[in-house]
């Protein structure tokens, strides 16, 4: 850490905060899909509308997700990196709290499409703003911390509904409040992260670079590549990592017992999944540095 700067630090600290909320933000929802959805549909969880309609909705969170990243990756462009990190963070942080307010699933379906644009954009400034301000030999472990904080916010999403199942008349909407704290984040960033000399440097000279130059001659094939290697990486991950609360609260075991022991296996599953994962993290990035990235 000594070789970094105060402004490397405050850069790398706002994108760590940035993907800590992401992760938050993210399983939320994962977390009190069935009984919510059930709820909104006014039908018990065993009904089979349920699972259709909450995975509508969560297909609908991922194409946000997509289009946010190239939306934002636009605008931070434009912008620079530390305002449109501001503007990704404060679009997630309102759209998540606005979810409480839904009555219906197409409603809450909107709420998560518009909260998971800034959720993706969020993972394309914050990356580039580290790439662009923290040294290169420091990618692979870059690249561990900041997946380190996605899973380190969707452990706080663990506590914090595991909390809010303790109050009496608890209900699966007040989660979703959880969301609006990122907000309160941007205060800092705006007035403590400046933007990249890099981003700096290439204003004013000339054309800045188009979505369809990644497709170009001599680009194009790296990028199908890549968008095909992440597509199916995350399409797995998500499978599992939605899927997986659904399974378990349907599962002969705990199907017939009450709701709190239904929210304390599935919170204990996803804990053990998430706390492998911080072990994952940092053991790939030893291996990419000891191995190579292709291997």
């Amino acid at each position: 850490l000594s070789e970094l700067t105060t402004h490397q630090k405050k850069s790398g600290f706002a994108a760590w905060l940035g993907w800590f909320f992401d992760g938050l933000d993210l399983h939320l929802y994962t977390l009190v899909a069935t009984v919510f959805v059930a709820e909104l549909l006014l039908v018990p969880e065993a009904d089979p509308t349920v699972p259709l309609y909450g995975s509508w909705i969560q297909a609908a969170f991922l194409l946000g997700w997509a289009l946010g990243g190239a939306f934002f990756g636009i605008i931070g462009d434009r912008l620079g990196r530390s305002r449109t990190l501001v503007l990704t963070i404060l679009t997630y942080a309102l759209f998540t709290g606005l979810s409480f307010f839904a009555q219906t699933w197409w409603q809450l379906m909107i709420f998560r499409f518009l909260a998971a644009l800034g959720i993706g954009g969020e993972w394309a400034v914050g990356a580039s703003l580290l790439s662009e301000t923290w040294p290169k030999k420091w990618r692979p472990w870059i690249a561990a911390v900041l997946q380190c904080a996605v899973n380190f916010g969707i452990l706080a999403a663990i506590a914090a509904v595991f909390l809010l199942q303790q109050i009496p008349g608890y209900q699966p909407r007040w989660v979703f409040l959880i969301g609006v704290l990122p907000a309160f984040v941007t205060l800092w960033i705006r007035k403590e992260v400046p933007e990249t000399a890099e981003w700096a440097a290439e204003q004013g000279r000339g054309p800045r670079p188009r979505l369809a130059d990644l497709f170009a001659p001599g680009l194009r094939r790296t990028t199908l590549i890549a968008s095909a290697l992440c597509a199916i990486a995350l399409t797995g991950h998500w499978c599992f990592m939605f899927w997986q609360q659904a399974f378990i609260r349907t599962h002969p075991a705990v199907a017939e017992a009450s709701a709190a022991i239904k929210a304390a296996v599935t919170a204990k599953a996803l804990f053990c999944v998430i706390a492998a994962s911080v072990l994952g993290n940092f053991a790939s990035g030893w291996a990419a540095q000891r191995f190579g990235y292709r291997a």
